[in-house]
């Protein structure tokens, strides 16, 4: 339970980060965890990373057009 607590805590503070980055942060805080582990209970949790957007490319610098 205390393994499950911290892991929501860490995914929900920081809402960017996938499983590797959790299990890394679990191991600096001293949990000795299996990253398949910490996928497992992720997915479980529903607490899977939200990514970031694409910059979108609007304007067409190639058009054939005299300026």
């Amino acid at each position: 339970m205390e393994l499950r607590d911290r892991l929501q805590r860490i995914a929900l503070g920081n809402r960017r980060y996938g499983y590797r980055r959790v299990t890394a942060e679990l191991r600096r805080q001293g949990f000795v965890v299996n990253h398949k582990k910490v996928l497992r209970l992720i997915r479980k949790d529903n607490l899977l990373a939200v990514r970031k957007r694409r910059f979108v490319l609007t304007t067409d610098s190639d058009h054939f057009l005299p300026v």
